[in-house]
């Protein structure tokens, strides 16, 4: 039996890899397909529509179809066409249509409205940050007033930076926009209209030194949602014109040819990074076309400081070799060059660990852009803090090294009561509780009280077909009956990192189930396990399924072929 899944597994691993290589680029890097996204397109023709509506009518025209096309039988959105419906996407894409095409979408905005009102309105979300972009773009569509929101502070960033840095992290560029937007609607009163207006040349000149950091004129984090949100507070602050027409011109220049924009327009080096680290650990490492794609990782490496975060040169971003460096784009691409050993030029290695280390937080955790920061969305994560372990230790540091000891001191305070982990970026808890398995392994703690809570947690997550699934969130969404090829991946390599025999039936049957998902050209079909806004919206990335299923298929293969040969000859 065990001879016959060895050479199913082997045979999987190669059709996805050659799969895989014969679409990579002749640079080393690998498309991304992403699906276009329902808050992109509802932001962009919101934006379009105040800053210009004469040009672009013929996009709004599009992107409003697309819209409707796109809505579900419930009457609401989820992050991409087809997923299951959502609060913040049905509440910003019922005022996008409201605003745009009053009249043509009456009886779609209706239905949504409907859902909306079902689902307890935008108060039932549980971030503050989100109630406040809901409801602003309610108010935008006519559909509720300003009045008794609470004031966004704009003069917060009169202060030193160190104090807000930590506060807004990511969030700098969407805070001044919905402060603008704010003051637009419900104009401060007393003190704090005089404090708007003084802090008002800070907030452009903040939002210019994001810009200038970006890969493109007028683009936020390679984000059309977001380049959307800052362009619509841009226009209702009536802000120099040049930096409106910049998001203006990012926009247009990225509408897909239906009529709807991409959740992102920058993704590649993620999906990038996972593949090469799948390939690595599959048998590819010293292939020459993945020494092409190390190559490519390499070259994203970012030369510049990014002063908005406080981040030195040395790290990584989702797009390329400018945007926002992170600690969990940084920590996956290390994974990536880590495995071709003393191949890999010693001193960008070096920097790049050297970056992530000065990263690490007074805690010991790593959340994703700022270090220390009280901003939850940003920070600290159980699953970037496992991964950034599992790379240092790729990297060369002992477990003995004080910042792993104090990275694994603390992922026990990150728990939940019954054993399994949530992180920041990816949804659910199958994901950060494989990660966490993982990291406790690497670093010899894989007895710890939390580590077997992890491992029990995992497997009693397991489906009925062997696969994994989100695990039971409670966000709407997220089917906790059926399975993904990521989350099954995730959990798959997870156990096999704990201790658990390649001939546990447990794990026969999740590799099973993953082979089983290969589709006919090789590849696997990708799930939507990412989140563009945690717990709120999600989308797929196909280079990130495929690269985490090569890594599973690749440690299950080599736990197989661990064993003694008379094993495996008498199984």
């Amino acid at each position: 039996m065990c001879s016959d899944v060895d050479s199913r597994v082997e045979a999987s691993i190669a059709r996805a890899a050659e799969a895989l290589f014969a679409t990579q680029r002749p640079e080393g890097s690998w498309p991304n397909h992403r699906p276009t996204a329902v808050l992109g397109t509802a932001g962009a023709i919101v934006a379009l529509r105040l800053a210009d509506s004469a040009r672009s009518r013929d996009l709004i025209e599009r992107g409003t179809a697309w819209l409707v096309s796109a809505q579900n039988a419930d009457g609401g959105w989820g992050g991409v066409p087809g997923a299951a419906s959502q609060l913040v996407p049905t509440v910003v894409t019922a005022s996008a249509l409201r605003l745009v095409a009053p009249q043509p979408t009456e009886e779609p905005t209706r239905r949504a409205l409907e859902l909306l009102e079902s689902l307890g309105g935008v108060e039932a979300l549980a971030d503050p940050g989100m109630v406040h972009m809901a409801t602003t773009f309610l108010v935008l569509a006519g559909l509720r007033d300003m009045r008794g929101s609470r004031r966004i502070p704009l003069e917060l960033l009169l202060l030193p930076r160190r104090i807000w840095r930590p506060r807004l992290s990511f969030r700098l560029a969407p805070m001044v926009a919905m402060a603008f937007i704010q003051a637009r609607h419900s104009p401060p009163k007393g003190a704090g209209r005089l404090l708007h207006r003084l802090a008002r040349p800070t907030a452009l000149r903040l939002l210019r030194e994001v810009e200038r950091g970006e890969n493109d004129r007028g683009g936020y984090g390679g984000d059309n949602w977001l380049a959307a949100v800052v362009c619509i507070g841009l226009c209702l602050a009536e802000a120099p014109q040049g930096m409106i027409s910049d998001t203006v011109d990012y926009l247009r220049s990225n509408v897909a040819p239906d009529g709807s924009w991409h959740i992102m327009q920058g993704l590649d080096l993620i999906g990038g990074s996972y593949v090469a680290r799948g390939l690595a650990d599959a048998g590819y490492t010293e292939d020459p076309r993945l020494v092409r794609a190390r190559q490519w990782l390499r070259g994203c490496q970012q030369d510049r400081a990014f002063p908005i975060y406080g981040a030195p040169p040395g790290g990584w971003g989702w797009e390329g070799p400018r945007g926002w460096p992170n600690f969990l784009d940084s920590a996956n691409v290390l994974a990536a060059l880590t495995p071709a050993g003393d191949a890999e030029p010693g001193a960008q290695l070096r920097r790049g660990l050297d970056w992530l280390m000065s990263r690490q937080d007074g805690r010991g955790s790593w959340g994703t852009f700022v270090p220390d920061t009280t901003l939850s969305n940003d920070g600290p994560c159980p699953a970037t803090t496992a991964q950034c372990v599992e790379a240092l230790l790729d990297g060369g540091l002992p477990r003995t090294d004080p910042r792993i000891v104090k990275a694994l001191d603390w992922l026990p305070t990150g728990q939940r009561p019954d054993g399994t982990y949530e992180g920041l970026w990816y949804r659910g808890l199958t994901s950060a509780t494989a990660t966490a398995l993982v990291a406790f392994a690497r670093g010899g703690a894989g007895d710890a009280p939390a580590a077997r809570r992890a491992r029990e947690a995992l497997l009693n997550a397991q489906l009925a077909d062997g696969s994994w699934g989100p695990g039971e969130t409670g966000t709407p969404g997220d089917d906790p009956s059926r399975g993904t090829v990521e989350e099954t991946a995730w959990a798959l390599r997870g156990l096999l990192a704990a201790g658990l025999p390649a001939e546990d039936e447990r794990l026969r049957r999740a590799a099973e189930w993953i082979m089983s998902a290969q589709r006919d050209d090789g590849l696997w079909e990708a799930s939507p396990v990412c989140l563009h806004i945690r717990r709120l919206a999600y989308y797929v990335d196909g280079l990130i399924g495929n690269g985490l299923a090569l890594r599973a298929l690749g440690a299950y293969r080599s736990a197989l072929t661990a064993r003694p040969v008379a094993e495996r000859e008498a199984s």
